[in-house]
């Protein structure tokens, strides 16, 4: 079984975030961009904000449309659907540990980090988090 390992994140707000560093690819064109993305078990799909989206060439018009997300208020947020190449990065960014297709939602906000949830990410790996150690590992 491979795996890697990362420390937890803790930013200026308090708390630590499960961060990882990988890189978003446009699967057509080539284009990329590396990001943090947060791992939240509690988003069934992976999501990413408009500028992300935009940057990366994915067109947030009518033909991508698809069923409004629901976020955390409970308000239903427009929705546009794409594939993407995700590269998983080892903690240093020094190496791909694992490159994969994944579906994503893009949203019409930009208040959010990108999330990788449970479909199409979470689901592919074991997943183990020890704020003792403030360490994550994602197995697979």
């Amino acid at each position: 079984m491979k795996s890697v390992i990362y420390s937890l994140n803790k930013p200026d707000k308090g708390g630590v975030k499960p961060y990882i560093p990988i890189k978003l690819v446009h699967p057509n064109t080539g284009k990329s961009l590396y990001v943090n993305a947060l791992l939240d078990s509690g988003a069934d799909c992976c999501t990413l904000p408009s500028m992300i989206s935009r940057t990366l060439g994915l067109k947030l018009d009518k033909e991508y449309e698809s069923e409004g997300t629901t976020g955390i208020s409970g308000e239903v947020l427009k929705t546009y659907t794409h594939t993407l190449v995700v590269q998983v990065y080892d903690s240093g960014r020094t190496r791909i540990v694992r490159t994969m297709k994944i579906k994503v939602n893009s949203l019409e906000r930009n208040d959010i980090p990108p999330l990788m949830g449970t479909e199409s990410f979470l689901d592919q790996f074991n997943v183990s988090f020890n704020y003792l150690k403030g360490e994550i590992e994602l197995s697979w």
